[in-house]
């Protein structure tokens, strides 16, 4: 996917030959909704981009995850003994659409007691505008909202969990970063810290995949290296849920709102999709 989206004219040369071809392949099957997955919403500009045919419709994956990682934050804030209303909380990645998503979402209702907005140094601006958004928009007594350009030459500034969501083609973060905090939620793909950080840190922090675990009787057939046949990545659970609600046309394209991702919040409690146990990126069980 990396060498797909790398520039103009092979996007479009991944359009031609893989995606329309899929949502061809899907329609030929008999398929009402497709969820994309990893970088595939970027190649279609989040559902936006014209496509060759009316069906199947799509959904980008993006509320789902953004409600998930928040669900993960909470949890993982419990298991460590913290309370997630206390703790400072940074989003890597917040300049991006999921990381808008997220970001708003984590400053709407229940809140840290601070948010650090993290992208590159180019990205400032949006974060400003973004920290002065969420401050805005949240409850009376929201998070504290602050930026920060990671650079490589600056030390992180300290947070007790961070939630991952940056587009990386190469892991960034080492064992010396993860070690900074008790918790990393990585949604990243392919992941944003290395292998022998995450394996040299597991008794140190607490560095997980973002998934959900089905409703009973769910079998994906399908190895995402998840702890088993009925878990999922997110995108895939708000497919499920598109389907089961009978969602005519597109269901989440864009950036999604709060109340949208509000709304995917509570359908994916409804239709029984929870917590499995952590697992690394590296598929191992914590």
């Amino acid at each position: 996917m990396e060498l797909w989206i790398s520039q103009p004219s092979t996007l479009k040369e991944f359009r031609k030959r893989q995606f329309f071809p899929a949502l061809r392949l899907a329609d030929a099957c008999g398929l009402g909704m497709v969820a994309l997955g990893a970088s595939t919403p970027y190649a279609c500009n989040y559902g936006r981009l014209p496509r060759p045919l009316d069906t199947p419709s799509i959904t980008t994956g993006h509320a789902a995850t953004a409600a998930m990682l928040k669900q993960w934050a909470i949890h993982a804030s419990e298991a460590n003994g913290l309370d997630f209303g206390a703790i400072k909380l940074a989003i890597f990645g917040a300049a991006g659409r999921l990381g808008k998503a997220v970001s708003r979402f984590i400053g709407y209702a229940e809140t840290p007691s601070e948010l650090i907005l993290i992208d590159l140094p180019d990205k400032l601006s949006l974060l400003q505008a973004l920290a002065a958004e969420i401050v805005a928009n949240g409850p009376r007594q929201g998070p504290k909202v602050s930026v920060f350009g990671v650079d490589g030459k600056r030390a992180l500034p300290a947070f007790d969990g961070a939630v991952l969501v940056s587009s990386n083609t190469v892991p960034y973060l080492g064992a010396s970063d993860l070690r900074r905090a008790r918790f990393w939620i990585d949604d990243s793909h392919p992941r944003a810290a290395s292998l022998e950080a995450e394996e040299a840190t597991r008794a140190d922090t607490l560095y997980i995949e973002c998934y959900a675990r089905g409703p009973k009787g769910l079998n994906t057939e399908f190895p995402f290296r998840l702890p088993t046949p009925g878990d999922c990545y997110t995108c895939f659970a708000e497919g499920y849920l598109a389907w089961k609600e009978n969602v005519p046309g597109d269901f989440v394209t864009g950036i999604p709102d709060t109340a949208t991702i509000a709304r995917v919040s509570d359908l994916l409690e409804e239709h029984g999709f929870t917590f499995g146990p952590f697992c690394g990126k590296s598929g191992a069980l914590i």
